[in-house]
């Protein structure tokens, strides 16, 4: 379970994360202008602590990552990553001002995302002799 808890806490980091990088990206000016955009960084413009804030997310998400890994299956651990997509199409949904909608071919898709990582975490039945079906 220690596995699961640190798989999860990277989903929770890295949705995060990919909220603050976009509206980083949405207050800061565009990249291809290299002077105004490294100006804003310096001068810690709106959307510089998003950036950062976002920056260090990803790099906890990385740390937890890896503490899963040691504790989980990949094939487990790389399932659990996929809820990441749904909390931030939740999230882009319902908070004010994001400006996205809600469509049903990205509920059904979530949907498809539940199925799949509940596929893959039900329990197996075993036989009788003690071996997993084939």
């Amino acid at each position: 379970m220690k596995g699961a808890f640190w798989a999860l806490c990277s989903v929770a980091l890295v949705s995060i994360a990919q909220l603050l990088l976009r509206y980083a990206m949405v207050t800061l000016p565009p990249v291809g202008e290299d002077f105004s955009f490294i100006i804003a960084l310096w001068h810690f413009a709106p959307g510089t602590g998003s950036l950062m804030l976002g920056l260090m997310g990803y790099v906890a998400s990385m740390g937890c990552w890896y503490l899963a890994l040691h504790r989980l299956a990949l094939s487990k651990a790389y399932a659990l990553l996929s809820l990441s997509y749904i909390l931030v199409w939740g999230a882009a949904i319902l908070l004010p001002g994001w400006g996205e909608t809600f469509s049903w071919h990205g509920l059904a898709g979530v949907g498809f995302i539940i199925l799949g990582v509940l596929t893959i975490f039900l329990p197996t039945r075993r036989r009788p002799n003690g071996s997993e079906p084939s």
